[in-house]
């Protein structure tokens, strides 16, 4: 039984909004910062309450120099922030068992730190953080939780949402523009019709952190092998995150070892390149695959986040991916000369879809390439990509490209 046939049940309340966001997550949190730094009223509805959510959980997140560099203008860095990340100072990838190695340094490339990996729990504390002081000149965050989206309707004028509380009272808000940052299986975009493409790539990412027995000296490595990367990467105190991708049949094995043999198995895969590790913490396992919308945006509707492009973590391109599109749509929906702007006018949000296509296929297409071209396991193929690996890093022009990409730069 749908929703609508249990209306003698339901309440309907009325509420206005200038931007509706659906999901409360990293991307939908940081958003709603930014829209109401630019005056905006927004609503985030979101499905789970703060100390439950799955965003802001025990994983880290690597992210990218002008990543943070942005997150830092909307206020979201702070010393407690910058204490809890670490900063990488240098990036090593190489194909395990073979010769050859590209390595970034941030001092190559004229910067503090090529990026940071951040506590997700510890944005998320920002976030609640500045909710609840309300700053003059800026739009309010309201945020509805835990509710769900019900359904959507839009119209010349705006949209409305409905959405559903905890004890399923309905309430409808209008606004001017919807954003779905809902999750890669995201409902908003399901009702919309908006087709995706997915690619499944029969693979698990292991995530945990771990102590290496030598310092990590802010260095990261992306270690491939034909079942799939082994990210290793400096956290704060001394701590690496690891995220571990392989095929399924060992990603089962993976998970049936206990903490010892884990880091056994994690240190022989890694090549024993930081002496081994202890204290592993508990381990999550997320099955991957690429998902991408066929259009990003639709009558008054934008899809962002993992609702929009859900990629591989290999080079940790997802959340910094997600900080672009909240940065050219926020520019693209700022006001001109002080003009009035209606947020889900249809000219902006081409405009949006048409600044963010070039870098969806660079990104996308590169993450979908590094999974397929060192997951092969034929003849030979290792000294290749390694000869490959040893040739970009001497060719300056392509390895600034890598830089760039690395830095987060589009």
């Amino acid at each position: 039984m749908n929703q609508e046939t249990r209306s003698p049940r339901v309440e309907e309340r009325s509420a206005a909004a200038d931007v509706v966001i659906v999901g409360g997550g990293m991307v939908g949190g940081v958003l709603a910062q930014a829209l109401s730094r630019d005056g905006w009223n927004v609503t985030v509805v979101e499905q789970r309450a703060p100390e439950r959510s799955t965003s802001f959980d025990q994983r880290l997140t690597a992210v990218a120099d002008a990543g943070w560099q942005y997150m830092d203008t909307l206020g979201l860095v702070d010393g407690s922030l910058r204490d809890a990340a670490g900063a990488i100072r240098e990036v090593r990838v190489f194909d395990r068992g073979h010769f050859g190695l590209t390595r970034i340094t941030a001092r190559s490339a004229g910067v503090e730190a090529l990026g940071y990996v951040m506590p997700n729990r510890e944005l998320g504390e920002r976030i609640e953080a500045r909710l609840e002081v309300p700053v003059p000149g800026q739009g309010a965050i309201r945020y509805r939780r835990p509710a769900r989206y019900v359904s959507h309707q839009a119209d010349e004028a705006g949209i409305e949402v409905r959405i559903a509380g905890e004890d399923e009272r309905q309430e409808t808000i209008r606004a001017r523009l919807m954003v779905a940052a809902d999750g890669a299986e995201s409902p908003v975009r399901e009702q919309a019709g908006m087709s995706v493409r997915r690619r499944e790539y029969d693979q698990v990412a292991t995530v945990a952190t771990a102590m290496p027995a030598r310092a990590h000296s802010g260095v990261a490595f992306e270690c491939f092998t034909t079942g799939g990367p082994l990210a290793v990467l400096p956290a704060a105190d001394g701590r690496v995150s690891l995220v571990w991708v392989a095929r399924r049949d060992e990603a089962r094995r993976i998970a049936a070892l206990d903490d010892a043999a884990f880091a056994r198995a994690v240190d022989e895969t890694f090549g024993h390149r930081l002496g081994g590790f202890t204290a592993p913490s508990a381990r999550a396992q997320y099955p991957l695959s690429l998902v991408t919308a066929e259009q990003a945006v639709a009558e008054r509707l934008v899809v962002m986040g993992n609702a929009a492009h859900a990629l591989h973590p290999v080079a940790g391109q997802g959340f910094n991916l997600c900080l672009r599109d909240i940065r050219d749509l926020t520019r693209v929906l700022r006001p001109d000369r002080g003009e009035a702007v209606d947020p889900g006018d249809p000219g902006l949000l081409a405009r949006y879809r048409s600044l963010r296509s070039a870098d969806y296929r660079r990104t996308i297409g590169l993450t979908d390439s590094l999974v397929r071209g060192f997951s092969l396991d034929l003849p030979a193929l290792g000294h290749v990509r390694g000869a490959t690996l040893s040739l970009f890093d001497g060719l300056l022009p392509m390895k600034n490209r890598l830089v760039r990409a690395t830095r987060g730069i589009a």
